[in-house]
């Protein structure tokens, strides 16, 4: 595995895979609220606020690319039964943590 091969495994389905792209008008934190209401299926303002989770300004901060990253970042996080995966090159995956697969790729 070459050095900048970044691999984590997950033992959950995925339920929502995106991709979030720089825009004026989205954030990446945007972008994950979007993909846990596709997951979900549930108003966000129905929800526990993404903040009680993660730091939201650190996170645009870190995740807030044009494409040209040299390092590959994976954020993790876990918001009631569901997994987020996000990465810098903006994908994201959320994954049922109530049922279970064998371990794979989070990203392949």
């Amino acid at each position: 595995m070459a050095a900048t091969d970044l691999a984590v495994y997950r033992e959950c389905p995925p339920v929502v895979d995106t991709v979030f792209t720089v825009e004026p008008d989205q954030s990446p934190v945007e972008a994950i609220v979007e993909a846990m209401t596709a997951a979900t299926d549930v108003n966000p303002l129905e929800t526990t606020p993404l903040y009680e989770y993660v730091d939201a300004d650190a996170l645009n901060s870190l995740f807030h690319h044009d494409g040209s990253e040299n390092a590959e970042i994976l954020l993790h996080f876990q918001i009631e039964t569901w997994k987020i995966f996000f990465r810098t090159d903006g994908r994201i995956r959320v994954c049922d943590a109530t049922q279970t697969t064998s371990p794979e790729p989070v990203f392949e």
